[in-house]
């Protein structure tokens, strides 16, 4: 599997909610196509990115995981469910984890009958944590709109289109999996910015606005 850790030196201010810094952990699933011998789609969970900051609040730590066989997927997801269980006091971030992210793990964790050490996520949906229209339009957007620069070669769906390749080991498969990377890294050293921005575009949040939905349904 290709997993890459950072530890970067950074200090961000928290002007996003009432609670600690460290107590969030950013949270960002990738998705793939793929193919039953029946030609039917079976789509798996190809890259997780966490990233938090760790005490005493000077360096953000990164990581991020890609499966290069569709064997490693259960690996992965595996990685993924002992993460959920070791942070299950902090508060999960993430751009449409409420919705697209946590229902496409029920789904893989239901296929694969894999049961996690805990029941529910306390998390922000940074899609659904207000009513602005930026809000709604994209994390590409949501960048834009708190005047962040981002640079990405790639959009986002490359990685559902072309995920294959690499499982396949198709001609160009390396290149195809640093594009990836080099995607998520990106959104990974800038989650934190948003923290930093929040509250000057938007309302700041309150630990009692938190979601806690159940990973297992």
């Amino acid at each position: 599997m290709f997993c890459r850790e950072l530890v970067v030196a950074e200090t961000y201010g928290n002007n996003f909610y009432d609670g600690a810094l460290d107590d969030l952990v950013f949270f960002d699933l990738e998705w793939c196509r793929d193919f039953t011998p029946q030609g039917l789609v079976n789509n798996k969970l190809f890259g997780y990115t966490m990233t938090r900051i760790l005490p005493p609040g000077d360096r953000q730590y990164i990581r991020i995981q890609l499966i290069e066989q569709r064997e490693q997927e259960r690996d992965l997801i595996a990685t993924i469910v002992e993460d959920l269980y070791q942070f299950q006091d902090k508060y999960f971030v993430g751009y449409g984890i409420s919705t697209s992210d946590i229902a496409c793990l029920r789904q893989r964790l239901e296929a694969m009958h894999l049961i996690p050490r805990v029941t529910q996520m306390q998390m922000f949906d940074l899609q659904r944590s207000g009513r602005h229209p930026e809000l709604r339009q994209g994390l590409n957007r949501l960048f834009a709109h708190l005047q962040i620069p981002i640079h990405k070669a790639i959009e986002g769906r490359y990685i559902y289109t072309h995920g294959m390749r690499v499982l396949r080991r198709q001609e160009g498969y390396e290149a195809v999996l640093q594009a990836i990377y080099e995607y998520c890294l990106e959104d990974a050293r800038n989650y934190f910015h948003i923290v930093a921005k929040w509250g000057d575009f938007f309302p700041r949040l309150q630990r009692r606005d938190r979601l806690c939905l159940p990973i297992v349904v």
